[in-house]
């Protein structure tokens, strides 16, 4: 008598299942390392920014201290933006775009303090004030140029004072 083995191979439908379910696998983990991967890039321009707005302020500082009279004489309102010539920072009113990427403004802005007190106001306040021609207000801006799908916009805003009066 003759006997019939059913555990000899594979038949199709298993085969068709099995590539499916790999192919379902390699697909997830496709997108997943797509989504880490783009997130990842945002977070890389994250800290570009940041790092550019530290060292805008502190470009900023270091203009102030070279000569207060130049940077308190730079023009309130009017967005500047910052250039490094081997040697020193300077202000320019025409743009420049770091890493083909980012864009970088310092803006200047008048001081005013309460006359009671000394207490930084806003111009707008309602309190008797006087402007403080030893204090400028700095904000320096970046944001990220000619990005579709990226919205990148950070500042950041201290008071710089003539130390050397």
């Amino acid at each position: 008598m003759i006997q019939y083995s059913s555990s000899k191979g594979i038949s199709l439908v298993e085969v068709i299942i099995g590539t499916a379910l790999i192919l379902l696998s390699l697909t997830g983990l496709t997108t997943a390392y797509s989504f880490y991967l783009k997130a990842g890039l945002q977070n890389t321009d994250n800290l570009k920014a940041a790092f550019l707005l530290q060292e805008g302020v502190e470009a900023a500082t270091l203009i102030r201290d070279d000569n207060w009279g130049a940077f308190a004489s730079l023009a309130t309102g009017t967005p500047y933006y910052l250039s490094w010539n081997n040697s020193k920072w300077n202000t320019t009113t025409t743009p420049l775009i770091i890493d083909g990427v980012f864009r970088r403004t310092v803006l200047l802005e008048d001081v005013y303090r309460r006359n009671l007190g000394k207490d930084i106001v806003e111009i707008t306040s309602g309190d008797a004030k006087s402007l403080d021609a030893g204090t400028k207000k700095v904000t320096v801006h970046v944001f990220i140029v000619n990005s579709a799908t990226t919205t990148l916009d950070k500042q950041m805003e201290t008071y710089l004072a003539n130390l050397f009066e």
